[in-house]
């Protein structure tokens, strides 16, 4: 059974501004501002609330194309391996059938 490499852990640098981060604030001020309920953070909560639904598209879009891509991935990688094991078994009865069959010999002329 082949054993799989394993692959080198490498170090994971953080962005702030990057989209986790952003989702997480996003999602905190939408549940402050729902938590407490006053008027005075109708924009926050509005802004929250949108940059919340973005997030939450964002995330299944992210997923949705991921999911088709290997789809298609293991498509193509299963046609390949078809192929493959075709012109293999092609190959083998040619050679089969070249042993398999009898050589003729030449009369020299004398």
């Amino acid at each position: 059974m082949a054993r799989r490499r394993r692959q080198e852990q490498r170090e994971i640098e953080w962005h702030f501004f990057s989209f986790p981060v952003a989702f997480g604030f996003a999602c905190g001020a939408l549940v402050a501002t729902l938590l407490i309920g006053a008027g005075l953070f109708m924009i926050v909560w509005i802004a929250s609330l949108f940059a919340a639904s973005f997030g939450v598209a964002h995330i299944f879009s992210h997923g949705f194309r991921r999911r088709s891509t290997e789809r298609r991935r293991a498509r193509e990688e299963e046609t390949e391996r078809e192929r493959r094991a075709l012109a293999a078994r092609a190959a083998a009865a040619a050679r089969e059938g070249e042993a398999a069959a009898p050589r003729r010999r030449r009369r020299r002329k004398a």
